[in-house]
């Protein structure tokens, strides 16, 4: 395959993959083109808990992927200028244990976590105290502390990586819906049904579930589970829906991310507390009313948690189906033989972001395909 130096690429998707490939493929001197059916950052990426982690992540091909996604956020911050808008908050992870069942599985995920060269360490009651002393103490059994984690702020990040990449001479169309994707042409239509037509050498489709939509129009099955289809956690044992909440402003904040059995939270860019439960919100469909009896039912568990929440409200509560390969895992690879069409599908997208851009654009434009990507190409779903 003959690679083309200086390449047009059309991004699908402004979400935080899509942001980061603009960012990326721009700075290798790629002239890009990013389409998205609404703003930057609107979409999935809008309504995930943004935690940036390799803690929990199997098989050990998917933690090595994830771990370095975590070190490529730290590179990427490293290389903003000073006064410049940050978006990865490495705050670290606390995680707090109420019995001692639990933490003595967090001891031994400490210790899996620590022989692999992660950052882990297991906490004392005090320790946890000492760490977060804004939370309830009553029933701490004790935790641990995983120094590197941390949270994105995904707007920030998706307008900032997009704004850059603009001033490198890429262009990005808003409000344009994708409706075809042959062979480096993509026709789209905007809400006041305008049909807009756009060539490149190649196309790469970081369109969240809208990526399975436009594959299917050219007759292509992409193996991600229909955002519509059936309820619940589908093949991979994920549940399908998101659902993120925030405070209003709280005197009192913390200082990590926080996890506990049944709810997680971490600092908001208004000031509050955004807190989730992917397992709680995952049991509703997107369109069963009772959904919103979640995030009332996780502010009262946070306040056990954290008694500063007790005066505070819920400000916004976002909703967002998750993008799930059929086994859970990532999909990056290209979809034709003639290597016009890449497609770019993962539920890890906030950790994975800055490292899939990375390598994803070194093989779309040198045809070099990293080896943290080998496990993760589309011949799987055929061999399975």
């Amino acid at each position: 395959m003959n690679f083309i130096v200086n390449q047009r690429i059309i991004v699908v998707g402004a979400g935080v993959i899509g942001c980061s490939l603009a960012d990326e493929l721009t700075r290798r001197g790629a002239s890009v083109t990013v389409i998205d059916a609404a703003a930057p950052g609107s979409g999935t990426s809008s309504a995930t808990f943004a935690w940036v982690n390799a803690n929990s992540k199997t098989p050990s091909d998917y933690y090595e992927l994830n771990y370095l996604g975590l070190r490529a956020h730290e590179r990427v911050a490293r290389t903003l200028p000073q006064n410049g808008a940050h978006w990865f908050h490495q705050t670290g992870t606390v995680q707090v244990a109420h019995s001692d069942e639990r933490m003595h599985a967090i001891e031994s995920q400490v210790s899996r976590l620590r022989s692999d060269g992660y950052d882990a360490r297991s906490l004392s009651s005090s320790d946890v105290a000492d760490l977060e002393p804004n939370l309830t103490a009553a029933k701490v059994r004790g935790g641990a502390l995983y120094a590197e984690e941390g949270w994105i702020d995904v707007q920030t990040m998706c307008v900032s990586l997009l704004d850059r990449a603009v001033e490198r001479g890429a262009e990005f169309f808003p409000y344009q819906t994708v409706t075809r994707v042959r062979e480096r042409h993509v026709t789209t239509t905007s809400p006041d049904g305008a049909t807009h037509e756009y060539d490149a050498d190649v196309v790469i489709l970081a369109a969240g579930n809208g990526t399975r939509r436009i594959l299917t129009n050219e007759g292509i099955e992409f193996p991600t589970i229909d955002p519509v289809g059936d309820t619940g956690s589908g093949g991979s044992g994920h549940p399908k829906v998101g659902i993120i909440s925030t405070t209003g402003m709280v005197n009192s904040g913390i200082r990590h991310l926080i996890r506990s059995e049944g709810i997680a939270l971490r600092p908001a860019r208004n000031g509050g507390i955004t807190f989730a439960d992917n397992p709680t919100g995952g049991k509703w469909e997107m369109g069963d009313p009772g959904i919103w009896t979640v995030p009332a039912l996780l502010l009262d568990r946070a306040r056990e948690l954290y008694p500063a929440l007790n005066q505070a409200t819920t400000e916004s509560v976002l909703l967002g189906t998750r993008v799930l390969p059929d086994d859970g895992l990532t999909i990056a690879d290209w979809v034709d033989e003639n290597h016009s069409v890449y497609a770019v599908a993962t539920h890890s997208g906030v950790t994975l972001s800055a490292h899939l851009a990375d390598a994803v654009s070194r093989e779309v434009i040198e045809g070099d395909r990293h080896a943290s990507l080998a496990s993760f190409g589309l011949s799987r779903f055929i061999a399975a």
